[in-house]
């Protein structure tokens, strides 16, 4: 069975999408077996695509990991801004 989830997150700015887009780029490797993964930024919006050949719980938990870390680093910046 084949599962794609594509998910897209927009941003307040250009310079938020970059720095998020920078802390999860080293996390872009080593994804479970029959995991496909691409990101894409463009203006204000950060795009995630991916593709599973095996079966749909690995897919959303690698997906559920890196929305995680996209909100950690949306709140490690926000927690930058207001100090």
């Amino acid at each position: 069975m084949k599962a794609k989830v594509e998910v897209s997150m927009v941003f307040r700015g250009r310079e938020i999408l970059d720095a998020v887009y920078r802390s999860l780029e080293p996390d872009n490797i080593g994804f479970p077996k029959g995991i496909a993964f691409n990101m894409n930024g463009s203006g204000s919006r950060l795009s995630f695509k991916l593709v599973s050949d095996t079966d749909i719980v690995t897919l959303l938990a690698t997906l559920d990991d890196i929305l995680e870390s996209a909100q950690i680093s949306l709140n490690t910046l926000t927690g930058l801004e207001a100090g």
